[in-house]
């Protein structure tokens, strides 16, 4: 007998499954995930909503069900989203356009304390206050990524270090607090 998936009409295929992310881009809304007992399967942004995240890094855990679909295994829910695993992010490339467009293996300012003003999930970027006064700090979501930061809210303290970008000073990495 099959089980069904609440919200679903496709029957789970698998219950807690174990697989590592073999990719996911944020901007499309899906990624693939390589299942420990073997092949892949489709990863859609929204099954990954009910855990609160919004994308995965590369080799990140994830415990799941799966449903079989048109074109192959598909995650359906996901129970548990271990980023432990992950890989270690790449820094020696340059982000133009995406990253505010710096060298990544240049040298960060000293870690400060703040607090987050605002973060658009949708636009991608937001500012920081800084709690020694100076003026708010451009935070743009590839810092979040090389963090291992999933989502922040406003008025959320922080710990952040900055570094020259393109356009001005900018969030380079962040630790929540």
């Amino acid at each position: 007998m099959a089980q069904y998936q609440q919200g679903n009409a496709r029957p789970v295929a698998q219950s807690y499954a174990r697989g590592r992310v073999k990719w996911f881009n944020a901007t499309k809304g899906y990624g693939f995930v390589t299942l420990d007992e073997g092949g892949d399967a489709f990863c859609h942004a929204s099954a990954l909503q009910a855990v609160g995240h919004g994308e995965l890094p590369q080799g990140a855990t994830i415990t799941c069900d799966l449903a079989d679909s048109e074109r192959g295994l598909q995650v359906v829910a996901v129970h548990d989203v271990d980023i432990s695993t992950a890989e270690a992010p790449r820094f020696m490339r340059r982000e133009f356009n995406n990253g505010g467009g710096h060298d990544h293996s240049a040298p960060s300012g000293p870690m400060s304390d703040g607090r987050i003003k605002f973060f658009n999930d949708q636009k991608g970027f937001g500012f920081v206050t800084p709690e020694n006064g100076a003026g708010d700090v451009y935070l743009h979501a590839s810092a979040l990524r090389r963090s291992g930061v999933q989502m922040v809210e406003p008025e959320q303290r922080i710990r952040f270090n900055t570094r020259q970008g393109n356009k001005g000073v900018e969030v380079d990495r962040i630790e929540l607090i």
